[in-house]
């Protein structure tokens, strides 16, 4: 059978390994040998160990240019991310490349993993894709600016797309490969799949890709039990670098609705907080599954795979996202309106006046109700069997590779 390598470069928290995980299950099960380069080691433990799915450490740059602006595109969130940095550059795609002729892989599939996907080019290694749509963006040259970003101009994208794909080509001449005339030729490959739905795509609803919706795949959490008190049930993850998190903890505390809050990290209550609040606090995760089924609310950090499970069951949203990523998500709920984004000023005042808007007006639990019906039936599980099924026909029509060790370009820039 085939050797397949899966790679999680860029991003955090446990969406990325939840998405490999059900890949790397079923493609075991179909005998194939996989091995997973992951970006966290202590995250991937508990996730794919019990899974039996050998992991080794990712190759990723791990200091982040400072910036006070927001990013124009994906292009100048690579150049914030060591792109900009030719020999940086070079470092990370040679240990990318170096694990890649250890492997052998037959196929890698690509995570969030840019550089990654640049050592795959260098060494042609078949490449498929998996992500939302602000990890696989459009094939536009230059890449389109972030929407709703008002410093986000053409101008400045044009700029960084310039600075990144130089450096990329450098490697590329390198390694004598084939150079790039845009990024987004890097992200064209045999497969790419998009694991979320055209309403809350970054970039819009894009007609020529493939929705396939979220595969993500965690062991169920916590069963946590509404009392039932309340007038309202809200369900809460946030991380200790949400925006404003100690004035939505303050906010969850005062509201006088039942709160079940995941929040690995953060301290377990707001030391203001009146006593006999109904705010309960666990780092541990929640079973979603049961507890959403009478929530009436979710606020959150805006992460994709938790906006998109609750809306699945017709939750309204409330979010305070933290970076680029979320903040469109986040826009994209509005635009379905779904939810909220809390104001950029906020204070306690603010933020409980947000929650009330949410919690009493029927407009949006009944926009998440109508995507909730629109996707009724959707099954993760099968969208992961449909991904798979395309690995296996692809790998069926290729021959195993030949490896050739011989071939030691020095990449040097």
């Amino acid at each position: 059978m085939s050797r397949i390598l899966l790679c999680w470069e860029m991003g955090s928290n446990l969406g990325h390994l939840s998405r490999l995980l059900p890949l790397g299950r079923r493609l075991r099960a179909r005998g194939h040998s996989v091995l997973a380069a992951v970006r966290d080691l202590a995250s991937a433990g508990p996730i794919l160990g019990p899974a039996g799915i050998p992991f080794v450490q990712a190759p990723f740059t791990s200091v982040a240019a400072r910036t006070s602006t927001q990013p124009a595109n994906y292009a100048d969130i690579l150049r914030h991310t060591g792109w900009a940095d030719a020999p940086q550059l070079w470092s990370v795609t040679q240990a990318w490349v170096n694990l890649l002729r250890l492997f052998a892989p037959d196929l890698a599939v690509l995570d969030h993993s840019p550089t990654a996907l640049l050592a795959a080019r260098c060494e042609q290694t078949p490449c498929v894709l998996i992500g939302t749509g602000f990890e696989l963006p459009p094939a536009i040259a230059p890449l389109p600016c972030f929407p709703g970003f008002p410093g986000a101009t053409l101008e400045n994208a044009a700029r960084a797309e310039t600075e990144v794909l130089q450096n990329a080509n450098r490697v590329m001449e390198a390694a004598r490969g084939p150079s790039l005339r845009a990024l987004y030729e890097l992200f064209s490959s045999e497969r790419r799949w998009l694991t979320t739905f055209a309403e809350l795509d970054h970039y819009n609803s894009r007609p020529s890709e493939r929705y396939v919706g979220p595969i993500g795949e965690i062991e169920q959490g916590e069963r946590i039990e509404w009392r039932g008190a309340a007038p309202h049930r809200i369900f809460a993850y946030l991380r200790r670098d949400t925006p404003n998190l100690a004035v939505i903890l303050r906010m969850l505390a005062n509201c006088g609705d039942e709160v079940v809050c995941y929040g690995p990290g953060i301290t377990p209550l707001p030391a203001d907080a009146p006593s006999g609040a109904e705010l309960k606090v666990t780092a541990r995760p929640v079973d979603l599954s049961h507890l959403l089924r009478d929530a009436s609310l979710c606020v959150s950090y805006a992460p994709a795979g938790t906006v998109t499970t609750t809306l699945l069951r017709g939750v309204p949203q409330l979010l305070a996202p933290a970076h680029v990523e979320a903040q469109l998500t986040a826009h994209r709920v509005e635009c379905v309106g779904a939810g909220l984004a809390v104001p950029d000023a906020l204070t306690e005042r603010r933020a409980a006046a947000t929650l009330q808007t949410l919690l009493s007006s029927s407009m949006y639990k009944t926009r998440a109700a109508e995507f909730a019906a629109r996707y009724k039936g959707f099954d993760p599980g099968k969208a992961a069997d449909e991904i798979v099924e395309d690995i296996q026909s692809l790998l069926s029509r290729r021959r195993p590779r030949a490896v050739d060790h011989s071939r030691r370009a020095r990449l040097e820039c």
